[in-house]
């Protein structure tokens, strides 16, 4: 196993990793309780999706979603791995995954926006589904040694050392290091 640094904390970079993204998804949650409550005091809110349907606009929320669920699920993965290609050292893989992850969170973000604004607009809770799909992959990707291992394709030492307790501190034991 190689790493560039061997005092590198895994722990501390998964955890500043995956505060950035919650704190990411705290917008969404703000502005959707605030659309939800807003349309609900109003009694606005539409479950028939198909009744007086504006197909442009639904179609223009539709457009926006489905292209941030295929460059974040369908390509973001093969991007990330030609990238890191080249790389031996384990963290600096991680290194250079970190601005890839905290993009594909904004995307994600950037999502359940768009979904917010569609329960917002027309007060279908059709957009609800979408909003809950980017709730689920932003805290269902969160940034943690399994994770990573998996991303990554660790395994043996690799995959012992990343999905390692804190126990072990930052770097390697020594008895594992090249």
């Amino acid at each position: 196993m190689k790493l560039a640094n061997p005092d590198f904390d895994k722990h501390a970079f998964m955890k500043s990793v995956e505060s950035i993204n919650y704190l990411m998804l705290a917008v969404p949650l703000v502005l959707f309780g605030w659309a939800f409550l807003e349309k609900e005091s109003k009694n606005a809110l539409r479950t028939d999706f198909w009744n007086e349907p504006d197909l442009m606009f639904h179609g223009a929320m539709m457009v926006g979603m489905l292209y941030v669920l295929n460059r974040t699920l369908i390509s973001w993965k093969s991007t990330v791995n030609r990238g890191l290609k080249e790389t031996v050292e384990i963290d600096e893989k991680l290194r250079k995954l970190r601005k890839p992850l905290i993009w594909r969170s904004i995307l994600w973000t950037f999502g359940a926006v768009i979904a917010t604004y569609g329960l917002y607009e027309k007060g279908d809770m059709f957009y609800t589904l979408f909003f809950t799909i980017f709730l689920v992959l932003i805290t269902g990707n969160r940034p943690n040694g399994q994770y990573f291992s998996k991303l990554l394709q660790l395994k043996g030492e690799e995959k012992k050392w990343m999905e390692g307790g804190k126990e072990s501190g930052p770097g390697t034991p020594p008895e594992t290091q090249q």
